[in-house]
């Protein structure tokens, strides 16, 4: 509970940022993900991993610091979704999450109004949602769903953690006030609750915005 009123309380800060002086911009893009799950239910390998298609909008802010330094805090909002069918059941899992991207850039100016931009930060989430849903092929009975955030105890080997501490990187190229960018973003904290295997999110993102 602590951990959700921090994450909250941090996200507040962004909204009245426009009266500091910041340059407010928005920003949307693609950014598909991995869950890579790590221990006993997976030793023939040293890892399984879900694929999971996603996408994100939100809004940022640019603050200079000194030269060609910024910082530059986001709160967006992702979905991430995924299909899988393992004989007897189809699955669709449907994840949403907010970030808070606290991000340093550095500017190089190309000129003809075109700069290139390196970014890389940390990045806080919190899961608002993640639910399974499961149709049975075999005996054709009733579609149920779980909550993948740890509510349904009957699945105590699906439960995942809401809060994630990761960080992510990458650069962008920035024409007047149109950008470009794209980077890699890797999950720290083990999302998983079993004592006995680890899950982890990783993946890269491609986006454009708006300054």
């Amino acid at each position: 509970m602590k951990k959700n009123i921090l994450f909250l309380a941090l996200a507040a800060l962004l909204l009245p940022a426009a009266k500091l002086n910041a340059q407010i911009g928005f920003h949307a893009g693609y950014a598909p993900q991995k869950l890579v799950v790590q221990g006993p239910a997976v030793a023939d390998r040293e890892s399984a991993s879900t694929f999971y298609h996603g996408f994100f909008g939100g809004i940022h802010y640019n603050f200079d610091i000194v030269g060609d330094l910024g910082f530059v805090p986001a709160l967006q909002i992702r979905m991430n979704s995924a299909s899988g069918n393992d004989g007897q059941y189809e699955t669709q899992d449907w994840q949403f999450i907010i970030d808070l991207p606290l991000l340093l850039s550095y500017d190089f100016d190309l000129g003809h109004d075109v700069s290139l931009g390196l970014f890389a930060g940390p990045m806080l989430s919190y899961g608002i949602s993640f639910t399974r849903k499961y149709k049975d092929m075999t005996t054709h009975a009733a579609d149920h769903s779980v909550n993948r955030y740890g509510d349904n105890l009957a699945y105590p080997d699906m439960a995942l953690r809401r809060f994630e501490i990761g960080a992510e990187g990458g650069l962008y190229v920035e024409y007047k006030d149109f950008m470009l960018f794209g980077g890699y973003r890797l999950g720290f904290n083990d999302l998983d609750r079993m004592d006995d295997q680890t899950t982890k999110p990783r993946g890269f993102f491609v986006g454009v915005g708006i300054n």
